[in-house]
């Protein structure tokens, strides 16, 4: 007999289907995907406008604007991710099927987080290197750029997911949401702008992408448990 071999197929099921309906639900709405990245290029595109369209002032100015931009795409994607899933019942399910042999729900927490970030960072991410090249950020300066803003927007997608369980079934959870997350975000947009000026300046920036990749590794060990137990106790309130 092995009894673990059962356990583990059917927990590897519910983590298909989870990612599977999330698919499913963002391709059934695609402008939902053209408004991340739609976002991101209007708010990245009309700054420029506002300064002297002088290169060094653009190249200067640029990581900030871009990671600022891509912070507020992510962030307003994230900040109602579990609030209808409270209201259908995907909570209440997801909760009696750690009960009964099934996933921890900490586990589909996570999936769920996994398929935001991709759904919400990666229209964000093909747009980048289009409006990096408007403030001169092109060359060796693109690459560190978008590896900053995979690492950066995983932490963040996270973190929002956190909040989002926090506030899922109150009114106003979008704002709410975006309130808690914007002081935990500054870390990750320093190292990540940080990485892109020193690749600018032609200096190592390995370090800042080691920080990252640490935020993101503590990100994922503490997100979903926390997460998990925020939705719990707001599926026990409903």
């Amino acid at each position: 007999m092995r009894p673990d071999r059962p356990a583990q197929g059917g927990w590897a099921r519910p983590l298909r289907a989870t990612v599977r309906r999330e698919l499913r639900l963002a391709l059934r709405q695609p402008a939902e995907l053209l408004w991340h990245a739609g976002f991101f290029v209007m708010v990245a595109a009309l700054f420029p406008l506002s300064l002297q369209p002088e290169g060094a002032t653009l190249r200067l100015l640029g990581p900030g604007v871009l990671w600022v931009a891509a912070l507020l795409a992510v962030l307003l994607a994230c900040g109602r991710l579990f609030h209808d899933d409270l209201r259908g019942g995907w909570i209440d399910q997801c909760v009696l099927a750690g009960t009964d042999d099934g996933p921890p729900l900490a586990l589909l927490v996570g999936a769920r987080m996994a398929v935001q970030w991709l759904l919400a960072a990666g229209p964000v991410l093909l747009a980048a290197p289009l409006v990096a090249l408007q403030f001169g950020l092109g060359g060796a300066v693109l690459p560190v750029l978008l590896g900053s803003l995979a690492l950066g927007s995983a932490v963040l997608v996270a973190v929002a997911g956190v909040a989002a369980a926090l506030t899922a079934g109150l009114r106003g959870a979008a704002l709410l949401a975006m309130l808690m997350v914007l002081p935990l975000a500054v870390p990750a947009l320093v190292f990540g702008t940080m990485a892109v000026h020193a690749a600018q300046a032609g200096r190592p920036f390995a370090a800042e992408l080691q920080l990252l990749g640490a935020m993101l590794a503590m990100a994922m060990l503490a997100c979903p448990p926390l997460g998990a137990a925020a939705l719990r106790a707001a599926a026990a309130e409903e």
